[in-house]
């Protein structure tokens, strides 16, 4: 289990990392920060709450077996 949740925590430095790069990088058009792929590594950062209470919750259940 503690691969697991570290793995997590990694996958989850990572999406981190890749929203700092688009935030400041440019391209011709702009800002990488109005592309569709920022919003959906954000949406999944930022907004699934509840989903990341229960996963923890789950994880949590599951080590104290």
């Amino acid at each position: 289990m503690k691969a697991t949740i570290k793995l997590l925590e990694k996958q989850h430095d990572a999406l981190v990392q890749v929203i700092h790069w688009l935030d400041s990088h440019s391209d011709k058009e702009g800002r990488h920060s109005d592309k569709p792929i920022r919003e959906v590594v954000d949406h999944i950062l930022n907004h699934e709450r509840d989903l990341e209470k229960d996963s923890n919750m789950e994880l949590t259940k599951i080590s104290l077996v």
